[in-house]
């Protein structure tokens, strides 16, 4: 009881004992229950063997089949996995035979999997008889014949898949020794070139004679691949068990390896669906014997299979997969592992043959342009690709553009089927394991189904190759080590020209999600990667690309990382602070942008430099930000609040071991500065929005793949991208602007109702009791009305008796009053609509067509030049245009003072015909042979000037409609200016004209 009361009961000693011991008994009866079910199985084996023996005698029985010709209707009806045409009897006994040699080769593979030591050599003795008698049947001559010698080899390539499955050092032996009954052995012959070509020769002139139709051809064709597989994986089951040869001979010899080769290669081009993954399997075996040769080292030293050999692969495994309507994982990632070995592809010769792309490369520039269209080949072949360029940093210098393009790719983010074949197709899951992975990746499995694999896979390349950069040792580690870093700076340079130079990325207008946007992002997330190759000798070119990146005007979702990027370079290479960011810092007329951004890219360096250099960056640094907290742009003073309180809070006990330098002043400065920015409450629910995300910060970490990428795993979003740290701050900013523009807006219902009452009660001599004064109520938003209406409470209707009369009076004075006002506005618009007309009808008689410009820079700053010289209007082919963003944001507003005609293309001849007619002068700004310059050249007051298009100028037939043409005097060798530049100087010496 007071056991109980306690604790649990406490087992002793000889009850663990006792347990352990009912434990050892329940294992010793189970395996007495396993090796008797062995024992049994062995038994029925035996009778099996017999039964087998005796059965496939009709495989060999010859001219005593029968041809007799069936029934339509019955004729491909009758038994198996595939339809024959055989008779009922002999497909009774051809599936016995069939069925038998299956069971007994099954049962052998299981006991000699789970039994060792055992010798079963009556089971193997029968299927390798049944073996031999197949592969040295004599030539069909009917289609019966053909028909039981393909029901033959059905049942050999499971038999023979299976003994090869569970090879062993006996099992090895008994291959060995029973091959010699083939033909007698030649001394220093490799012992699978008869049992290989033996088969290879008697299948092949079985599919010669013209018995058997298309469909059992095909057939025949698909046990002949499977039986070539499991032969030709003898050698690497051998080597996977580390069986080695008594005599040290290899298992197939030069001839026949290509041979093997050769008809592989031949007929893979025209494999149907269920020969492509033997046949490619078949490749990948053959390339991986002549690589335990040493022949794939160079291949075109040896004779046979040479680099023409390998351009018929590669050609042929193109329309294999080009042809294919259904792009299957299995048969995808086969085509990979075996066209792209790795004995292959270390090979230079394979990618540049004589400045032009060898057979691999051309391979791999056919399959990413086709896996454009196909996100699942363009998953596995950046998987596959980036672990062959790891384990050969030499070869990635043939492969920068095919890595850009894996860098920017984006496609459809989820495949049903591609996840619905990893999971219930063994041969997908098993030919993806094969493939070359980039090992210890933790991104794989995370994002292999996902638009982000290929550039995660690049990713993880590059960070795999910085740190082989690091590695020292050998000459042969050493060699691969510059390799990488040569391969890593070459891409590095590429990315940054593409992102400076390439005519989307370069641009500065781009919407917010838009494919531009996304291509942007990606670009410079790999460029974040690749910080790590940036070296001395291109540390200057970096720098300058990135200056020129930074100064462009991008979303903040894009800047960030390019800050990343910069803060990392100035951390790698500290001695650039005081050469390159500080100048930048004080040049404060800079984009306001391109300034927050020197601001995170300084505060960063300085909160994350090593120990022993933080507080000269601290002294270099924080004097030009601190200016800034003065800005006039409130998104950069905001910024500058955050980031000087984030350095401030960390670092300003350090200046106190420095207070013998620093005045007092100076260090009350500080004192106060830093305790306003932590306790001032604008400031404090601007940090508080930021959610902690400069303490989370480390440029270190954001410049990994699991810093860039891992994060986001399980919500993927936007391209993996975070809020940054500006987008914050300037939502916060929206915010209070809002709330401010709320609060404004009620002051001034507020007062404007006070002046109202006001007004009211100077204009009466008389008392007006307060019951009156409350039932006048105004509407929320009188202010905003031009007509001011008055309304009574529901509750308290007016009394119109004898009693209320002075109220009503009173009533009547305001109502009176507001009528006044009422005029006085209207007398206050009406004049000002009279000023604008004035304004509006103040312009030159000059009419500007330029219908015929298309781009709308030329068209926008054309309209803000005539609304500098107050034209008459602007013509153009489309009024709609002025409703264009980069229309407004280069016009500045002018396109609301300009009068805006729309003249079509096509009407333009009709327009000028018609201001013709009504007294204007229709002039051309075109180079012809009879053109006055325009220093020669009198404009009359009504004018209309007509611009071309850009390349083409005036077409001939608007020519003729002008009274004359002018051109502008050129100095120089260019043959003409901008279609604005010039549009604006005829502007204006028809201005200057005029006011002459």
């Amino acid at each position: 009881m007071q056991r109980r009361k306690h604790g649990p009961k406490v087992q002793t000693k000889f009850e663990i004992q006792q347990l352990e011991t009912e434990e050892q008994s329940s294992e010793a009866e189970a395996s007495n229950i396993y090796n008797m079910f062995t024992d049994s199985l062995l038994l029925i084996l035996e009778e099996l063997v017999s039964f087998c023996n005796l059965s496939c005698s009709i495989f060999s029985s010859g001219s005593d089949i029968e041809d007799k010709v069936l029934p339509s209707s019955v004729r491909g009806k009758l038994g198996g996995p595939s339809q024959r045409r055989l008779s009922i009897s002999l497909t009774t006994a051809v599936l016995q035979a069939t069925i038998s040699v299956k069971a007994v080769a099954y049962i052998y593979a299981w006991c000699a999997q789970h039994r060792t030591g055992i010798l079963l050599n009556s089971a193997f003795t029968a299927v390798w008889k049944f073996f031999c008698n197949t592969i040295t049947s004599p030539t069909c001559n009917s289609e019966s014949e053909a028909e039981v010698r393909i029901a033959a080899y059905e049942a050999l390539a499971p038999a023979l898949k299976a003994l090869v499955s569970v090879l062993a050092p006996q099992i090895l032996v008994l291959f060995m020794e029973n091959s010699k009954s083939l033909q007698p052995a030649i001394e220093g012959e490799p012992w699978l070139d008869t049992l290989v070509l033996s088969f290879l020769q008697n299948i092949n002139n079985l599919l010669a004679v013209g018995f058997m139709v298309r469909t059992r051809r095909a057939v025949l064709l698909n046990w002949k691949w499977v039986i070539l597989e499991s032969l030709l994986s003898i050698p690497s089951y051998s080597f996977g068990s580390k069986l080695q040869q008594e005599d040290g001979s290899f298992f197939f010899s030069d001839a026949a390896l290509i041979n093997i080769f050769t008809d592989t290669v031949e007929s893979l081009e025209n494999a149907g669906e269920g020969s492509v993954l033997p046949i490619l399997r078949s490749i990948r075996l053959a390339l991986e014997l002549f690589a335990s040769r040493r022949l794939s080292l160079v291949v075109s030293r040896f004779t046979g299979v040479d680099s023409q050999m390998i351009w018929r692969l590669v050609h042929s495994s193109w329309i294999l997969h080009s042809s294919c309507n259904k792009r299957r994982v299995a048969h995808i990632a086969a085509l990979l592992s075996s066209v792209l070995h790795p004995s292959l592809f270390s090979d230079g010769d394979m990618h540049d043959a004589d400045n032009e792309p060898g057979p691999l490369k051309w391979f791999v520039e056919k399959l990413l342009e086709e896996g454009t269209k196909s996100p699942r080949t363009i998953r596995l072949a950046a998987l596959h690709l980036t672990g062959l360029l790891l384990s050969n940093p030499t070869t990635i210098k043939y492969y920068i553009k095919e890595l850009k393009l894996l860098t920017l790719y984006g496609s459809v983010a989820f495949d049903e089927d591609f996840e619905a074949e990893l999971s219930e197709n063994d041969d997908a899951r098993t030919e993806v394991t094969l493939l070359t992975k980039i090992q210890d990746s933790e991104l794989t499995e995370a994002f292999i189904n996902t638009e982000l694999y290929a550039r995660v896979c690049v990713a993880n390349l590059f960070y795999k190759l910085a740190d082989l950069t690091n590695r020292s040792g050998s000459s042969t580690g050493d060699k691969a080590s510059q390799s990488a870093l040569e391969s890593g700076k070459l891409f590095l340079l590429e990315l940054l020209d593409t992102v400076l130079n390439d005519k989307e990325l370069a641009k500065e207008l781009y919407k917010k999600y838009s494919a531009i946007h996304r291509r942007k992002i990606r670009a410079w997330q790999m460029i974040c990667v690749l910080s790590q190759f940036v070296d001395d000798d291109i540390v200057e070119e970096v720098t300058q690309c990135l200056q020129i990146a930074l100064y462009r005007n991008n979303l903040p979702s894009v800047r960030q990382y390019l800050e990343t990027f910069a803060i990392n370079i100035y951390m790698k290479f500290p001695s650039l602070v005081a050469e390159q960011l500080v100048p930048l810092l004080r040049d404060y007329d800079m984009r306001p942008q391109a300034l927050s951004s020197y601001v995170f890219i300084a505060a960063n360096v300085i909160l994350h430099a090593s120990k022993d250099i933080q507080l000269r960056h601290l002294d270099e640094l924080l004097p030009p930000i601190l200016p800034l907290l003065t800005s006039h742009h409130h998104s950069l003073r905001g910024f500058t609040q955050v980031l000087l309180h984030q350095v401030l809070r960390n670092f300003f006990p350090s200046l106190d071991s420095k207070s013998s330098e620093i005045i007092p002043l100076e260090k009350r400065c500080f004192e106060d500065l830093k305790l306003y920015l932590a306790k001032n409450s604008d400031c404090m629910r601007l940090r508080a929005s930021m959610e902690g995300y400069l303490d989370a910060y480390n440029p270190k970490t954001c410049v990994t793949p699991a810093g860039i990428f891992v994060s986001r795993v399980e919500e993927i979003g936007f391209e993996c991208v975070p809020t940054s740290l500006m987008e914050q701050v300037i939502n916060f900013l929206n915010d209070v602007r809002e709330d401010l523009r709320c609060s404004m807006a009620k002051d001034i219902v507020t007062i404007k109702n006070e002046s109202l009452n006001m007004a009211a009660g100077s204009g009466s001599t008389e008392e007006v009791s307060s019951a009156c004064e409350e039932k006048l109520e105004l509407p929320k938003d009188a202010h905003l009305d031009f007509q001011k209406k008055i309304t009574f409470s529901k509750h308290e209707k007016p009394d119109l008796g004898s009693s209320s009369l002075l109220c009503k009076g009173e009533v009547y004075k305001q109502l009176l009053e507001m009528e006044k006002e009422d005029d006085l506005l209207d007398q206050l618009w009406k004049s000002r609509s009279l000023a604008m007309e004035r304004i509006r009808g103040n312009r030159q008689h000059i009419i500007l067509v330029a219908s015929l410009i298309d781009r709308i820079p030329n068209l926008a700053g054309l309209a803000r030049t005539c609304e500098v010289f107050k034209t008459q209007g602007l013509a153009v082919a489309d009024a709609k245009i002025v409703q264009d963003k980069q229309f407004q944001l280069i016009s500045v507003t002018a396109e609301k003072w300009v009068p805006v005609i729309e003249v079509p293309v096509n009407s333009v001849k009709q327009f000028l015909e018609k201001k013709k007619r009504e007294g204007f002068s229709i002039l051309g700004l075109e180079q012809t042979a009879n053109s006055v310059p325009l220093d020669q050249y009198i404009y009359p007051k009504k004018t209309v000037l007509v611009l071309g298009r850009e390349k083409e100028g005036i077409p001939v037939d608007i020519i003729h409609v002008l009274d004359a043409c002018i051109e502008i005097p050129q100095l120089g060798v260019v043959r003409s200016l901008n279609v604005h530049v010039s549009g604006a100087i005829a502007l204006w010496e028809y201005t200057r004209q005029q006011r002459l």
